[in-house]
């Protein structure tokens, strides 16, 4: 066997990466994808020329390695992981180590848990339709404490919009809007610490989504989505309320 550290994929790395890939997401049931972009360290793991086993890892701004890892599941529990972990460990010191998993892949739940890493929390992914939110409880009943109105500022056409909401002339609340094809993603949601529990967050909410689903409509997005922290229970609750759905979970394990 052959382990390769590489920070530059070539062509039939990526490829072999996405046969390995592929295979443990129809093994697993699963949606997660190895990340392929600049600035990640890979360490890939041939028998001859068969890719057995992947991980990769990125350093990022808060001094952690977010970590991802797939091996083919013939080869589970035979060290192939646990041999491309050691040469990883080699590199990151005293910093954690972060893996993003799905629960419903046990493999690799048995397989943190065995190395010592604990569950840290979820992160949730979560959608809305337009007609799943003209139904919702935040539409048939939502007082907003004062009139607010709604700004948009967007730089250049490729970039998020970002949305702030006035109450007058005071900002009570603001939020980004990414749009991709067929669907658009709703983030960085926030309403200033002294103003919270006064009904802002339901108010802004509510005029936010009634100004986008109309123009969602007519370019034929087919639904929002964002990601919560699982921690964040008052903002589950109020996207419940609006109609958001929870579609995927991510635990989060940390070395």
């Amino acid at each position: 066997m052959n382990i390769i550290r590489t920070e530059a994929l070539c062509e039939s790395q990526k490829n072999d990466l996405l046969t390995l890939q592929n295979i443990c997401q129809g093994h697993d049931s699963i949606s997660l994808t190895f990340p392929m972009e600049e600035g990640w360290v890979y360490y890939l793991l041939y028998d001859e020329d068969r890719l057995l086993s992947a991980l990769s890892a990125f350093f990022n701004e808060n001094s952690e390695w977010e970590c991802c890892a797939f091996t083919l599941p013939q080869h589970r529990r035979q060290g192939c992981f646990t041999m491309l972990f050691e040469e990883l460990l080699k590199e990151t010191g005293e910093n954690d180590l972060i893996f993003s998993v799905q629960e419903s892949c046990r493999d690799t739940v048995s397989t943190l848990e065995a190395i010592g890493a604990t569950f840290w929390y979820q992160e949730h992914m979560m959608s809305l339709s337009a007609s799943d939110f003209s139904g919702s409880a935040l539409v048939k009943g939502c007082d907003a404490p004062e009139s607010i109105s709604i700004v948009k500022k967007q730089s250049f056409p490729d970039e998020p919009v970002h949305y702030v909401f006035l109450a007058g002339e005071k900002a009570v609340g603001s939020c980004y809007l990414d749009s991709r094809e067929n669907s658009s993603y709703f983030y960085g949601f926030e309403i200033p610490e002294n103003l919270r529990n006064q009904g802002y967050g339901r108010a802004c909410l509510s005029l936010f989504l009634n100004t986008y689903f109309p123009q969602a409509e007519a370019e034929n997005e087919e639904a929002l989505f964002l990601q919560v922290s699982g921690k964040n229970a008052p903002a589950i609750a109020l996207y419940k309320k609006a109609g958001f759905q929870i579609t995927e979970s991510l635990s989060y394990y940390i070395y």
